[in-house]
Order: structure tokens, then sequence, then C-alpha cells
């Protein structure tokens, strides 16, 4: 898998400070899904969404809406620590960073979803599906 192209050079905290003013759902590991706007990103650790400071690094992942759909990428199957029911088994990776990666979200509302790398297992690519000749 040739992903060079993909690489950012970014850390999780630089892109976030990218992101942030966008709506975002945190899944955190102990209170499930914390919604809200991206107030401030800290330079070392922190992020502030609803009045609360989160430590990225320490999130199962995180969902950042308003985003530009890309074409850019490489389809890939994402295993995560945490159970995720084969919800990222086909999805587009769009960025590698230092110590993140970023898959853009399926669905109606554009979005892009950033895991810690502690939060992967592995990235696979996931099986072509040759289509059905009819005679």
């Amino acid at each position: 898998m040739n992903w060079h192209h993909l690489h950012t050079g970014k850390t999780l905290q630089q892109r976030l400070a990218e992101l942030q003013g966008h709506l975002a759902e945190l899944n955190t590991p102990r209170s499930g899904l914390e919604p809200g706007r991206i107030k401030r990103v800290y330079p070392h650790h922190f992020i502030e969404v609803n009045r609360q400071l989160f430590i990225p690094l320490t999130l199962l992942s995180i969902r950042v809406f308003d985003t530009p759909q890309t074409r850019r990428g490489v389809r890939v199957g994402i295993r995560t620590v945490f159970p995720s029911k084969n919800a990222f088994r086909n999805i587009r990776l769009v960025g590698v960073g230092i110590d993140y990666l970023e898959l853009q979200g399926k669905g109606k509302f554009p979005s892009r979803i950033l895991f810690p790398l502690t939060q992967i297992e592995s990235i696979k690519r996931p099986a072509l599906q040759k289509k059905k000749q009819t005679r």
C-alpha cells in the first residue's frame, strides 16, 4: 500500500486547530457521544467543546461536520480497538498524520472522522468486488 501522498506531517492537535469552529461529535470511552462546536484548540493536549476540556488522543474518534468532500484518498478497511460492527470496513482514507488517521465519512452530510492511532488495530485494502456478468 502506497500512502505517501496522504501523509500530512501534522499532529492531531494541529489538524483540529484547522477545524476550529466546526460542529464535532466526540466519541468518548465512558460517556458515548459528545456533540458540540470545537471552540478552542490549545497548543498541547486539550480542545474545548461545550465548556469542557477533552484530550483528543484519549478519545475513540472525532467526527467533524461541514467539511468538503474530496476525491483524494484510498479505499480501506479499518479495524478499531473498540467495537464498531464493521462500520469502517470500506471507507476512504484521506489523511495520515503523525498520530492520527483521517477518513471521509459516509452519509448525506459531509464529514471527516479523525482517529487517534491508539484506537486503530489494523488497516487493509478491501477486496475488489467483481461485477457479475449477465449473459
